[in-house]
């Protein structure tokens, strides 16, 4: 059986951020993102379970990092 996937925008909402803040983080090389797939005539990232955790684990040290130090 197929682990279950989800769209890029999907994932971007179960991490709590937008989906043009995970297309920024990809972009500027801050997040790994899966490989692009041909899914029909469309291409897009399939993400699994392990993504979207590899995602909050990065969002959580993104964040901690623009916190003030005490």
């Amino acid at each position: 059986m197929a682990p279950r996937t989800y769209s890029t925008g999907d994932v971007a909402v179960k991490a709590g951020i937008t989906r043009a803040t995970l297309q920024d983080w990809i972009s500027r090389g801050k997040f790994d993102a899966p490989k692009l797939t041909k899914v029909g005539n469309v291409t897009v990232r399939l993400w699994t379970d392990s993504d979207l955790a590899r995602l909050k684990a990065v969002k959580k040290a993104i964040y901690q990092e623009k916190r003030p130090k005490n």
